[in-house]
């Protein structure tokens, strides 16, 4: 067993949430607080994670934002959790932004960020190290040349880093999803023919427009910000909505006979949330083959792929299941089964609990 396999691991925890507790395990469910991505999972497998509690007051909370603005980098839960820095195993910075003034301190030998390994949850990276400037790889390159691993959520990303000498940083580690809040049931709502959500730039919901005008007789329902269709002309089968909150989310994903998660070929996995949390309420579920899907896209199976920027072959797919009720059930039950076989937020959070571990001992040894 590794030194620190038989012990609590200490993580200072640097990422924003509301007020997160530790040693919530004795909570009732109802009143436990969840971490950004359930990061407070990372409880149940042996790590003490202790947190900077959010800003609350309006100075602190303004002078933050000043700061930050005007220097580009987070500082404020950086400078805050250094205290708790000097007592730690490991410092995990949930998402990238969040490492960049620790590993800075680092690469200078500063104290606390000095000594504790420092592991990033990375979602952004990959694609800017693709398709951002030379300011932005170079920026990218020094800062996780200072972190021990960097988790990323697809395994398509490695190539990325490999571009700046850090490949062996990179852990691909599997998104999961909170398969105890998203279950089937029997819809709740009336029913939606074909449900679209996603607010984030990788959507190419111009594509699934068009597709919808080649399938007039089908209806699509796009929950998202309106404006950003404020200069398409949207046929006369396409409603949008604006953003629901959580409950009403998951309502929709239930009531959708298919749901549809068009995305753009970016090197990050976009979409891939609304993609299981579809999957675990038992929904057919359509996304786009895109290599940073690859893992989570199991065609005729579990979900459907859509072609990348393809209407003629987006409204294929969507006519093929709209008109199969059997294929539907099969590839929802599939779906259901696959999210908990390999793709809930345990699962990910035991790994990342795993890497944790792996460059405390290796902190270890190098002391």
């Amino acid at each position: 067993m590794s030194a620190s396999g038989n012990r609590e691991l200490r993580v200072l925890g640097l990422f924003d949430h509301a007020g997160l507790r530790r040693d919530q395990h004795g909570e009732p469910e109802g009143e436990r607080i969840a971490g950004p991505y359930r990061v407070d999972l990372l409880a149940a497998h042996g790590i003490d994670l202790v947190t900077v509690p959010p800003a609350r007051a309006a100075l602190h909370r303004k002078l933050r934002d000043v700061a930050e603005h005007r220097s580009g980098v987070a500082q404020d839960l950086a400078l805050r959790g250094a205290r708790h820095a000097f007592r730690a195993d490991a410092v995990l910075c949930l998402l990238e932004d969040k490492a960049v003034l620790p590993a800075a301190l680092r690469r200078r030998r500063i104290p606390p960020y000095a000594r504790p390994p420092i592991v990033a949850v990375s979602c952004w990276w990959a694609e800017e190290l693709v398709h951002g400037s030379e300011e932005q790889r170079q920026r990218i390159a020094r800062t996780a040349r200072a972190l021990d691993a960097i988790v990323v959520f697809s395994q398509n990303q490695a190539e990325a880093f490999a571009r700046i000498g850090v490949a062996d940083r990179i852990v691909p580690v599997p998104f999961g999803v909170d398969e105890t809040w998203y279950t089937p049931s029997a819809p709740v709502r009336p029913r939606l023919q074909v449900a679209a959500m996603g607010i984030d730039r990788g959507r190419d919901y111009l594509t699934l427009v068009e597709a919808a005008r080649l399938t007039p007789e089908i209806r699509y329902d796009l929950f998202t910000q309106p404006e950003r269709f404020a200069e398409i002309p949207l046929p006369p089968n396409v409603a949008v909505h604006a953003p629901v909150p959580m409950p009403a989310h998951r309502d929709n994903l239930r009531a959708a006979d298919l749901v549809v998660v068009p995305t753009h070929d970016l090197a990050y996995p976009t979409g891939q949330s609304v993609l299981l949390e579809a999957m675990a309420c038992g929904r057919c579920t359509a996304v786009t083959r895109t290599a940073a899907m690859a893992e989570y896209l199991d065609d005729g199976r579990s979900n459907l792929a859509l072609p990348l920027h393809d209407p003629e072959g987006v409204a294929r797919v969507v006519r093929r299941a709209l008109g199969d009720p059997g294929l539907r059930q099969r590839v929802g039950d599939a779906a259901r089964a696959e999210v908990e076989a390999r793709l809930t937020f345990d699962r990910t959070w035991a790994r990342v609990a795993d890497v944790l571990r792996e460059v405390a001992d290796r902190g270890e040894r190098l002391r």
